[in-house]
């Protein structure tokens, strides 16, 4: 009777066989949930907007350049990136349509002759300006002592660079 009941206990208990094909269902659902259809929506809308545009519409293209639709010649769009400056790109390389209200072509009547956009105040440019003028300074005082003599008032440190004894 004793090895009856351990036979019994030896025998081996069968698990839940929907566990791992569970596990793969789920993780496929959640994968197209999160990764699959908002792709598919973003794909649509996109189709959308390519659909709809139309010359005078100000875009902004996928390398992030702002320009206002010419003209439309079936997957091909003339867009003006600048007065009188003229690209054509493929219809898909449109983002998505700026508002009116978005930003400017770039050009403003203080934008400098080089083309220059400089956001910091002119005292801060004037303090920037200065240092750098000092810094070139003291490297040129820098290059007259390398012509191998002491500095006065003591030894020059030798650079590790330098092969000469």
């Amino acid at each position: 009777m004793g090895t009856m009941l351990l036979a019994a206990g030896s025998a081996p208990a069968k698990s839940g066989s929907f566990t791992p094909i569970l596990i793969v269902v789920v993780i496929g659902v959640a994968v197209y949930f999160l990764m699959m259809r908002p792709q598919q929506r973003r794909r649509k809308q996109m189709m959308q907007v390519n659909n709809e545009l139309q010359p005078g519409q100000r875009v902004r293209t996928t390398a992030g350049i702002y320009g206002t639709i010419v003209g439309v010649d079936g997957q091909d769009l003339d867009l003006e990136i600048a007065p009188g400056v003229e690209v054509r790109i493929m219809r898909r390389a449109i983002m998505d349509v700026v508002p009116d209200d978005g930003p400017d072509d770039g050009y403003s009547p203080s934008d400098g002759p080089d083309g220059s956009h400089e956001d910091i105040p002119a005292e801060e440019a004037a303090a920037h300006e200065e240092e750098a003028n000092r810094h070139s300074a003291s490297d040129e005082a820098a290059d007259d002592d390398a012509d191998g003599e002491a500095p006065e008032g003591g030894s020059r440190p030798r650079d590790p660079q330098d092969q000469t004894p």
